[in-house]
């Protein structure tokens, strides 16, 4: 049997035809489609965590086509989250899932439906191990709220990450996974309110943190995360808030006289209206620029 014969007949194997007959039309069809078939099933696997049954899949590719670009790809994902699971797997309960998150965090995924599957579950893993270890938040950015809103279940990640916020109320970070978690509900007047706060209170952690709401977003890009909540409400895209956590800032003080200026001016107290819009001007001469540009536009 030549070489080319082997070929054909180890490719019609690991398709999975084994001995049919099939005719040249068909032949045809299967020696030229048979890794997508394959890698597919190994991507497949790999989305579920089956590391093994993946790593097998790829590696029937790989044997017949050394240079397969998607095979050897989803190997060196398997390969990756195998050492992963490992290396987790020998250590103490908070230790694995700090560990695990970091691993998690730091993985890139792109939007594809495989991705998205893999993302969920290796989330639903590390919900399961900080439900063995009894944990509700490792701080600063992981909490049983913050999983629950990645896994969509939105109004339990509401629930969740307000009861956090009874204990944890300074942190700022957790009010932005609220806010996200009303955003997604629909509730987005309310959200908004909620992005104020969690800016207000912690502008660098909430700055890099993928906010739901877009606008907000290139407000951020454009001005900054601690002036965010100034010009957001200055574009139209958040309301002014009343800051209950007293965090003393430049910004939270600009904040602070922009608030008192538009309540004067909506009470018609021209007098309060006037000395806040001085002390704006003092503080801030570009902000003031603009929100006198707000009130002539509005």
């Amino acid at each position: 049997m030549t070489c080319g014969s082997r070929i054909r007949l180890a490719l019609c194997g690991v398709a999975g035809f084994g001995n049919r007959t099939l005719d040249p039309a068909g032949m045809q069809l299967n020696l030229f489609q048979w890794d997508l078939v394959e890698t597919g099933n190994g991507y497949t696997c790999l989305a579920r965590l089956a590391f093994e049954q993946a790593r097998e899949h790829f590696a029937r590719v790989l044997d017949a086509v050394p240079n397969h670009h998607k095979a050897g790809a989803g190997l060196q994902v398997v390969c990756h989250w195998e050492q992963v699971f490992r290396e987790q797997a020998g250590m103490q309960a908070e230790a694995a899932v700090s560990f695990f998150w970091k691993q998690l965090a730091a993985f890139s995924f792109d939007n594809s439906e495989v991705n998205r599957e893999l993302r969920a579950n290796l989330f639903r893993y590390l919900q399961n191990l900080m439900d063995k270890g009894a944990f509700d938040y490792l701080p600063p950015d992981l909490c049983r709220g913050y999983l629950s809103l990645q896994l969509g279940d939105f109004v339990t990640a509401e629930s969740q990450l307000r009861g956090l916020i009874e204990s944890f109320p300074e942190e700022g970070l957790l009010y932005g996974y609220l806010a996200d978690a009303l955003w997604l509900q629909g509730r987005r007047e309310i959200a908004n309110g909620v992005y104020v706060t969690a800016l207000l209170l912690d502008p660098q952690r909430v700055g890099v943190y993928a906010i739901c709401n877009q606008r907000l977003a290139a407000v951020i890009v454009e001005h900054g995360a601690s002036m965010a909540p100034v010009y957001g409400y200055l574009k139209g895209v958040l309301p002014l808030v009343e800051q209950e956590i007293a965090i003393d800032t430049e910004a939270t003080r600009i904040y602070a006289v922009l608030r008192r200026a538009e309540r004067a001016r909506h009470r018609q107290d021209h007098a309060v209206a006037i000395v806040a819009r001085r002390d704006l001007q003092v503080l801030a001469p570009k902000v003031f620029a603009a929100y006198l540009a707000f009130m002539q536009a509005g």
